[in-house]
C-alpha cells in the first residue's frame, strides 16, 4: 500500500514530509542555515509521524497520550498550511498531475526565490514551526505520568458472549430466519452430498449474526455426533481456538493448548472428524487467512456434516462457501413490527403499555435504529431508566446516538462497531470517516465521493496508478466489510449510490469528533478546535456558525435548499481543497464571485445550483482537478477556464458552451456533457489536442441525411486520433428528427470507443445499420419519444457486445412483447411495463443479471394479464427491481400481486433478490414524469 498523504490518524503529516523533502533538494535557494533547520524539522516530524502511526492502533489510549496525538496531528495541518503559503509567495505556476507533482512544482517555483525578503520570511516561519514543536514536546514532558502509576482497567466482557447465552424467549424476529436456515439445511443436495453443507451469515456488526447462528446450532445440534461453537477475535490465537474445537468435539473439559503444536492439533481434529457427522460454528471470522487455517482442520466427509460461519466481510463469506450448493445468508435488519416489539418489550413489557405522550418520539427513535437489534437494545436500555420522562425521550429523539449518556447497551454497541473500525487499515479509516460529511439517510453518489477522497489527499497510488480506480477499490472494500450500504447495484455488482446506516454514522461521528476530523455544529462538536472539515445542512441557525473561523477548513459541504442559506466568505477559506454545493438552488453568482482566491481548491461542485456565470478569476485555481458545473442556467464558461492545466474532470450541462482554447487543458481525462451544436467551429480541432482524454460524453443532433454526413469532419478525425491515445469511452446522445418523413439510414462514424448510445425522438430503424457497425457498443438507451418496431428487437438482440438495454414499453407498438432469442451478453434489462404483456421464453437473455420493470396494475387487470412473465427462464438472474403502480386497484389486489411476485422469485433456482417499490399515484402523473425527465435538446 502506498504511503499515506492525508489521513484521520496522521493528519497532513505524510503530505507535509513529502513537501519538506522536496524543499531540501540542492537546486532550491534558501538562506544559510534554513536548510539545516528544515532538515532538523523533517527529522522531528518523521518521529512524530511514527508516534501517530503507533497511536492509531491503540483502541483505548490513556488521556495524556491521546491529547499529545491530537496536538501533533493538528500541528501537521498548521505546518502544511504555512508551507502552502510559501508556494503562494513564490509563484502560481501549476504543476503537472502526475505522482511527482510536488517535485515538479517546487523545481519550477522554489528555484525562483531570488527575493531576499521572501527568503527571510520563510526562514522566520521555519524557526517559528520549530518553536511550536519544542513547546508541544516540553508540555507533555512536564506532565508525563509513569505507566506504573496509571489505574488498571477492568477487563471488558465481549457482548458477543452475551448473545450466545441469550434466552430464546427474549429474542424477537429470530424465528423466521432460523426456520429458513434450518429448512435449507434439511434439504437433500445430491450434487454436494460428498461435502459438508456450509452456510455463512454475513452482515455488519450488531445485526444478530451470532444470535442466529446459536439458535440454529441449538435447534439442530442434538442430531449430530459431535459439535463445537467457537468465536474468533480480530487477532486470534489459532492454537487456542483449534484446541477449543478439539475439546468440544471430543466432549472433554481440558483443552490441548500448550501440550501440542498447531499442526498436531489439526491432525487430531481431522482424524476425529473423518467418519463422524459434525456441526461446527466458527463465529466472527475477520480475515481469509484465519478461515483457511480453520478449514484445514475440518475434514470434508460425506456424513451430512454442517459448517456454519459468521463474518462482516462478504468476500470471506463467499470464500467459506466455495462448493456448489453452499449458502451465503445476508442478515437483514428487523422489520418495523419486530423492531417495535423488541423496543417496547424492554421498556414497558409491550407497546400497549407505552404512554401516548411518548408514541411520536418512539417512532422517530426506531426509524433511526433502522432495524438494527443492537441499536434498539442500546437505546431502549437507556430509555428504560427514563420511561416516564417526555423531555428525556425528546432529547434522545433529536439525537438518538452515542452521545446520549452511558449505558451497558451503548457501550456494547460502541465496542462492536469499534471492532470493525480498528480492523480497517489506516487509509480506509479516513475514507470511512469522511462519510460523516453527508447527512443522515443521504444517498451518496459513489463517483462524487471518490473524487472528493482524491481531492482531500486520502488516495495516493504508486507511480502511474490510476487514482479513481484505486479509490473505487477502497469503496468496494468498505462495502465488502458491511460498513457502507450499496443502494443501486449495477449488473456488474458495483454500486453507483450508497448510504450509511444511521447507527454506524453515529459511531463515525463520535470517532470523527474525537480526532477533530470533521466539525459538527451542535453539542457533539468541540467549538474551541480549529475547523478542518464542515458540512451545513441548511437546518442550522445563521448565528450558530456565521462567526466561525473557516480559515483552516479543507472541506466545506452544503446540503440546504432554503433560500436563506448562509454561505461563508470564501476569501477567508484559503486552505480549502473541496467546495461542494451540489443541489443548493439558493446558491447564486454572488456566492462564488471571489472563488478565484481559493488557491488550494481541488474539487468544485456547483451542480444544480442557480449559478449562471462563473467569474473570470476561476482560471487562477491552479490546483483544480474536478469542476462539476451541470447547471441549466450556466450558458457559457469564461475564457480563463482554458488555463486550468490540472483539470482532469469537467462535467457540464448540455446548455453550456465551452470557451476557445480548451486544447490547453492537457490533463483533461473526462469531459461531459457537451451539445456539439452549441460549440464553436474549431471545437473539433481543439478537442484533438486533449491526448489524455479517456471519457467523452456528447449530444449529436441529426437534422437530415446531408447534415449527418457533413457535420464537422474535423471532429470525427480528432476522435479517431484520440482513440490511438487514451480515449476508451464515448457516450453519444443521438437526437433524431421529430418528423416521420425522414427516410433512409443515417451515416454516422463507427468509432471504436463508442460504448454507450442514447436515442431521442424519431425512429430507431433510421440508425439500425449504424448500431450494428459499432464494434464495442455496451449500453443502449431508447427514450420514451422514440418509435421502436418489432423487427428492431432483432437489431438489438443481434448486437454481440450489448450488456445493458434500457427502453420504455411505450416505444413499442401494440401487442405483447416476447423475448425469446438473442441478447447473448445482456446483463441488465430495464423496461417500464404498462398494459402490454412482457414474456421471457426459454433461452432468453442467458446472462441477464439485473431486471428492472414497472407494472401498472389497473391496466393489467382489464387486459386479463397476470404477472408471471417468465423470469424462471432467465437462468443468471440475481436482482429484480419492480415498481408496482397500484392506482385504481384494491389493497388486497396489490398484496396478491406482490405475494405472487415474491413466490416467483423464491421459486427461481438462483433465489434472486427482489425489491418491490409500491407507488400510489395515477398513471397520468407517471407518464407526465416520463415526458419531463428527457430534457429538451433543441
Amino acid at each position: 500500500m502506498a504511503e499515506l498523504l492525508v489521513s484521520a490518524s496522521t493528519g497532513a503529516m505524510g503530505s507535509l514530509l513529502k513537501k519538506l523533502g522536496t524543499m531540501l533538494s540542492d537546486e532550491y535557494k534558501l538562506l544559510k542555515g534554513v536548510r539545516d533547520d528544515i532538515n532538523s524539522l523533517k527529522d522531528e516530524l518523521e518521529a512524530m509521524q511514527a508516534f501517530l502511526l503507533m497511536m492509531a492502533d491503540v483502541e483505548e489510549p490513556d488521556h495524556q497520550a491521546k491529547l499529545r496525538a491530537d496536538a501533533v496531528r493538528e500541528l501537521s495541518y498548521e505546518i502544511e498550511d504555512k508551507i502552502d503559503k510559501f508556494i503562494l509567495l513564490v509563484d502560481h505556476e501549476p504543476a503537472s498531475s502526475n505522482s511527482d507533482r510536488f517535485r515538479e512544482f517546487f523545481s519550477k517555483s522554489m528555484s525562483k526565490i531570488t527575493n531576499i525578503k521572501t527568503r527571510h520570511r520563510i526562514a522566520k516561519d521555519v524557526k517559528d514551526i520549530k518553536s511550536q514543536i519544542k513547546e508541544v514536546n516540553k508540555r507533555y514532558a512536564r506532565y508525563k505520568i509513569e505507566e506504573s502509576s496509571s489505574k488498571p482497567r477492568n477487563a471488558r466482557v465481549d457482548p458477543r458472549l452475551l448473545a450466545i447465552y441469550k434466552d430464546a424467549s427474549e429474542l424477537v424476529g429470530i424465528d423466521g430466519p432460523r426456520d429458513e436456515v434450518v429448512k435449507w439445511l434439511g434439504t437433500e443436495e445430491s450434487e454436494s452430498s460428498h461435502h459438508p453443507k456450509v452456510v455463512s451469515f454475513v452482515g455488519y456488526g450488531g445485526l444478530g449474526k451470532t444470535t442466529l447462528a446459536k439458535q440454529v446450532y441449538d435447534k439442530l445440534g442434538e442430531n449430530f455426533e459431535c459439535r463445537a461453537f467457537v468465536s474468533i477475535s480480530r487477532n486470534p490465537d489459532m492454537t487456542k481456538i483449534l484446541s477449543s474445537v478439539l475439546s468440544q468435539i471430543q466432549n472433554k473439559t481440558e483443552a490441548h493448548a500448550g501440550s501440542e503444536d498447531l499442526q498436531h492439533i489439526i491432525d487430531h481434529i481431522r482424524e476425529f472428524l473423518k467418519d463422524k457427522r459434525y456441526f461446527i460454528v466458527i463465529d466472527d471470522i475477520w480475515d481469509l487467512c484465519t478461515w483457511q487455517t480453520l478449514d484445514c482442520a475440518l475434514f470434508k466427509n460425506s456424513c451430512g456434516s454442517v459448517i456454519m460461519t459468521t463474518t462482516r466481510v462478504y468476500g470471506i463469506a463467499k470464500s467459506c462457501c466455495s462448493s456448489h450448493g453452499d449458502l451465503v445468508y445476508k442478515i437483514k435488519p428487523l422489520n418495523v413490527s419486530d423492531s417495535k416489539k423488541l423496543f417496547f418489550k424492554r421498556i414497558f413489557g409491550s407497546e400497549e403499555n407505552c404512554p401516548s405522550k411518548l408514541k411520536e418520539a418512539s417512532e422517530d427513535i426506531l426509524k433511526k435504529c433502522d432495524g438494527l437489534p443492537l441499536a434498539i437494545n442500546a437505546i431502549s436500555g437507556l430509555l428504560a431508566l427514563h420511561r416516564e420522562s417526555k423531555e428525556e425521550w425528546e432529547r434522545v429523539r433529536r439525537s438518538a446516538g452515542f452521545s446520549q449518556g452511558k449505558s451497558s447497551g451503548t457501550n456494547a454497541m460502541i465496542y462492536i462497531l469499534s471492532l470493525s473500525y480498528f480492523d480497517l487499515p489506516l487509509h480506509l479509516r479516513s475514507c470511512l470517516l469522511y462519510l460523516t460529511m453527508f447527512p443522515e439517510d443521504y444517498e451518496i453518489q459513489v463517483q462524487r465521493l471518490v473524487h472528493r477522497w482524491i481531492s482531500e489527499g486520502f488516495i495516493h497510488g504508486e507511480r502511474g496508478e490510476d487514482l479513481v480506480e484505486l479509490a473505487e477499490i477502497y469503496f468496494h472494500e468498505l462495502v465488502n466489510r458491511s460498513l457502507i450500504q450499496p443502494v443501486d447495484i449495477e449488473y456488474d455488482g458495483k454500486a453507483t449510490i450508497c448510504r450509511v446506516h444511521d447507527t454506524i454514522l453515529d459511531f463515525l461521528i463520535l470517532k470523527a469528533t474525537e480526532e477533530n476530523f470533521c466539525a459538527f455544529l451542535g453539542s457533539r462538536s468541540k467549538q474551541d478546535r480549529k475547523i478542518r472539515r464542515l458540512s451545513l445542512t441548511g437546518n442550522e441557525e445563521q448565528g450558530s456558525f456565521e462567526q466561525l473561523d473557516l480559515s483552516h477548513a479543507r472541506t466545506l459541504g452544503y446540503f440546504g435548499y432554503d433560500g436563506n442559506i448562509y454561505f461563508p466568505t470564501l476569501p477567508k477559506s484559503s486552505a480549502l481543497r473541496v467546495l461542494d454545493v451540489y443541489g443548493c438552488d439558493a446558491v447564486g453568482n454572488h456566492h462564488v464571485k471571489h472563488i478565484g482566491r481559493l488557491f488550494q481548491l481541488r474539487y468544485l461542485n456547483i451542480c444544480n445550483t442557480d449559478i449562471s456565470e462563473l467569474p473570470n478569476q476561476i482560471g487562477d485555481l491552479e490546483y483544480l482537478e474536478t469542476l462539476h458545473a451541470k447547471c441549466r442556467s450556466l450558458l457559457e464558461l469564461p475564457e480563463s477556464v482554458s488555463r486550468l492545466k490540472r483539470l482532469t474532470r469537467l462535467i457540464l450541462d448540455r446548455a453550456t458552451k465551452l470557451p476557445n482554447g480548451i486544447g490547453n487543458m492537457k490533463s483533461l481525462e473526462e469531459l461531459e456533457d457537451i451539445a456539439l451544436w452549441r460549440q464553436s467551429p474549431n471545437f473539433g480541432e481543439e478537442l484533438g489536442k486533449l491526448t489524455n482524454l479517456r471519457k467523452l460524453k456528447f449530444a449529436w443532433k441529426i437534422c437530415g441525411l446531408d447534415q449527418a454526413e457533413h457535420w464537422n469532419e474535423k471532429l470525427v478525425s480528432s476522435l479517431r486520433e484520440l482513440e490511438k491515445c487514451s480515449l476508451k469511452i464515448i457516450c453519444v446522445r443521438i437526437v433524431l428528427p421529430k418528423t416521420d418523413d425522414f427516410v433512409g439510414q443515417c451515416t454516422l462514424p463507427d468509432l471504436k470507443s463508442i460504448r454507450e448510445v442514447e436515442v431521442h425522438y424519431g425512429k430507431v430503424c433510421w440508425i439500425n445499420n449504424w448500431l450494428h457497425s459499432l464494434d464495442n457498443l455496451e449500453k443502449l438507451r431508447i427514450c420514451p419519444d422514440v418509435k421502436v418496431e418489432p423487427q428492431d428487437f432483432d437489431t438489438f438482440a443481434g448486437i454481440p457486445t450489448l450488456v445493458q438495454l434500457d427502453m420504455y414499453s411505450s416505444c413499442v407498438g401494440r401487442g405483447p412483447i416476447v423475448i425469446s432469442r438473442g441478447f447473448q451478453q445482456l446483463q441488465k434489462f430495464e423496461m417500464p411495463y404498462g398494459s402490454r404483456e412482457l414474456r421471457f421464453e426459454a433461452g432468453a437473455m442467458p446472462n441477464l443479471n439485473k431486471l428492472e420493470i414497472s407494472i401498472f396494475l389497473d391496466e393489467l387487470k382489464p387486459a386479463g394479464s397476470g404477472v408471471n412473465f417468465g423470469i424462471q427462464h432467465l437462468s443468471s438472474l440475481c436482482r429484480v427491481y419492480i415498481s408496482v403502480h397500484s392506482s385504481g386497484v384494491t389493497p388486497a389486489e396489490v398484496e396478491a400481486v406482490e405475494d405472487a411476485l415474491n413466490s416467483m422469485a423464491e421459486a427461481h433456482p438462483n433465489r434472486p433478490a427482489l425489491i418491490l417499490d409500491r407507488i400510489d399515484g395515477g398513471n397520468a402523473d407517471l407518464r407526465l414524469f416520463f415526458d419531463t425527465v428527457i430534457l429538451s435538446l433543441d
